[in-house]
């Protein structure tokens, strides 16, 4: 009888552990298939979140990734997949890295239009923002017509354009002086007029003087004073914005 209750207890210990087993390995299962969709909804929410990113710079293609584009064609804004990260759990960091974004696709616009009316030809035109959402880029610039002309007129156009940028500086000088006097917002937004616009034109008038060659190359250092003054135009709209509105709520009141 001893052993016929051993023998019971046995079976049916047996059983539970059987039981048992079974349920911890479907609950196992059941959460390694819950953190794979979790992951799964990440990363397809990482994805949607750099889709949503990429509608800020249509005029240049972006991507993610760990450096700046070698390609020697085509223009590029890369981002750092570590920054991705951090701008979905950090507001302060999205709210920089977007108005960076912004100032990047700005000047772009700016650069090719000053390039192109002066007859030059991008080549390529690479930026990057690394982890620490600090601003990296290269580009590339011809004109044909210089590179095929000779000694003589190269030197004559050197000459011309060395002219120009001594006007471009002092018109920029006037400009920034009357934004310090006034910040009507009708003059802020002549693109012809601003801030970014001038100091754009002199930054890339002065490398079209220096070229030799017919060449010219952008790095971070001659794009990130262009952005800055973007954001000088950006805040003097938005404090001349406010002051007619305020103006306007005056005029209501009396």
């Amino acid at each position: 009888m001893a052993m016929e209750v051993m023998n019971s207890y046995g079976s049916y210990a047996m059983q539970y552990m059987t039981g048992n087993s079974t349920a911890s390995g479907t609950k196992k299962k059941d959460t390694e298939q819950t953190a794979e969709t979790a992951n799964s909804s990440k990363s397809k929410s990482t994805a949607d979140y750099a889709s949503e990113l990429e509608k800020l710079v249509p005029s240049v293609d972006f991507g993610v990734g760990s450096s700046v584009s070698s390609a020697k064609s085509g223009k590029t804004l890369t981002i750092n997949p570590q920054l991705l990260k951090k701008m979905q759990n950090d507001p302060a960091q999205e709210k920089e890295t977007k108005e960076l974004i912004r100032g990047v696709e700005s000047a772009m616009n700016l650069i090719d239009s000053i390039t192109k009316a002066s007859g030059w030809t991008c080549v390529y035109k690479h930026s990057y923002i690394d982890e620490n959402g600090k601003y990296h880029s290269v580009g590339h610039y011809r004109n044909d017509f210089m590179i095929n002309m000779s000694d003589k007129l190269r030197e004559e156009r050197r000459v011309n354009s060395e002219k120009l940028i001594e006007k471009a500086k002092e018109k920029a000088a006037k400009r920034e002086e009357e934004l310090k006097e006034s910040l009507e917002e009708k003059e802020v937004e002549k693109g012809e007029e601003s801030t970014a616009y001038n100091k754009a034109e002199q930054i890339l008038k002065e490398k079209m003087a220096d070229s030799k060659d017919g060449t010219i190359y952008l790095y971070d250092t001659d794009i990130k004073p262009i952005i800055e003054a973007i954001k000088e135009d950006e805040t003097g709209k938005a404090a001349a914005k406010k002051q007619t509105q305020v103006g306007s709520n005056l005029d209501l009141q009396v």
